[in-house]
């Protein structure tokens, strides 16, 4: 009898299955935000790393959505000399911008390895033609302070003030998001 008695107040004490998940779900909607931050911590900020006029720059992925083979694009009349025109992605059209003509430098030259990194930021679309990309990494964090190889590049202060380490080699953050933000930079949109 003293069994039968434990075994009801134990089935008494049981949870509603549904109650159970409904407080699962709460806690984890709890902690979602600290688990990110773990996540993010425990393997980095992920990166792809491309090179204009021989310089490397690392991206983050996400705001670089795509990587296309060059394909030459459709020169628009009245445009920018770093503005090299248009093409039709998938239905979608999205200008190509030379980076090194950007920066006051010669034109990027066209070969095998050239490439078009597709970015994407709210509502701004870009292509931007690189000599070389390579494959994703995971960096720690991004570090302040600017060194002089960027310098010599010819960017201004504001936007060479971010670096990560790849391997041991600095290597300058392009801040797309910090970038697009400022009023003079919207001069990509045609």
């Amino acid at each position: 009898m003293v069994y039968w008695c434990s075994a009801m107040s134990a089935q008494g004490r049981q949870l509603n299955p549904f109650h159970l998940i409904g407080s699962l779900d709460e806690k984890y909607t709890n902690k979602k935000s600290t688990l990110k931050a773990v996540i993010k911590e425990a393997l980095g900020i992920s990166v792809i790393q491309i090179e204009v006029a021989g310089i490397s720059f690392a991206v983050e992925v996400g705001v670089a959505v795509e990587t296309i083979l060059y394909r030459k694009p459709q020169k628009l009349p009245r445009s920018y000399d770093w503005a090299l025109g248009v093409i039709e992605v998938r239905g979608e059209v999205i200008p190509i911008i030379d980076l090194s003509m950007l920066s006051n430098r010669k034109a990027s030259i066209i070969d095998k390895n050239s490439r078009l990194v597709i970015i994407r930021y709210e509502q701004l679309v870009f292509g931007l033609l690189v000599s070389h990309v390579s494959a994703v990494s995971y960096v720690s964090e991004i570090r302040e302070g600017q060194h002089d190889e960027l310098v010599e590049f010819g960017w201004r202060k504001e936007t060479t003030d971010k670096w990560v380490d790849i391997q041991g080699k600095k290597t300058y953050f392009f801040d797309l998001r910090e970038l697009l933000n400022q009023t003079d930079f919207l001069t990509l949109t045609y």
